[in-house]
C-alpha cells in the first residue's frame, strides 16, 4: 500500500466499480476539518500513478484502384478511390478526471476525448 502521507483511508468504490474496473483510479477520502496530520510531507506514491479511463478507437481505410486507357499507346492511367473511416464503431471515450484537488468537481469526468465517427472519401487520377 503506498504512503499517501496524509493518513487517509482509501475506498476502491469511490470512483468506478472498484477492483473490477482497473481503468479508474482510487483516491483518498478527505479528512474532516482540513488536511491530514502530515501536511507538507512527501509520500512514497510514484509518478503517473493516477490514471484515467482507457482510450479505444478503430480506423479503417478501403482503397480501390481502377486502370484505364490503352497499354500499347502509352495512354495508361489509374483512378484511385479511397474511403477512410475514423472511429468507425463510434466508441465514446471519456476524458481525464478533474485534477483540481480543492475544487468541488475533483475526480469527476465532465468531457469526452477524441472525436465521433468521421468518414472521408477521395478520388485520385494518375496518368
Amino acid at each position: 500500500m503506498p504512503d499517501f502521507s496524509t493518513g487517509r483511508t482509501i475506498r476502491e468504490d469511490y470512483f468506478g466499480r472498484g477492483a473490477d474496473n482497473a481503468s479508474f483510479f482510487s483516491i483518498p477520502i478527505g479528512v474532516p476539518g482540513g488536511t491530514g496530520p502530515n501536511e507538507g510531507r512527501f509520500g512514497t506514491l510514484g509518478r503517473d500513478t493516477f490514471r484515467g479511463p482507457g482510450f479505444h478507437q478503430f480506423h479503417i481505410a478501403l482503397i480501390k484502384n481502377t486502370s484505364f486507357g490503352r497499354r500499347g499507346r502509352g495512354e495508361w492511367g489509374i483512378v484511385q478511390f479511397r474511403a477512410e473511416f475514423f472511429n468507425i464503431l463510434n466508441i465514446v471515450n471519456f476524458g481525464l478526471p478533474s485534477n483540481t484537488v480543492l475544487g468541488s468537481g475533483f475526480g469527476m469526468i465532465s468531457r469526452t476525448a477524441g472525436s465521433s465517427r468521421q468518414i472521408q472519401f477521395s478520388l485520385k487520377v494518375a496518368f
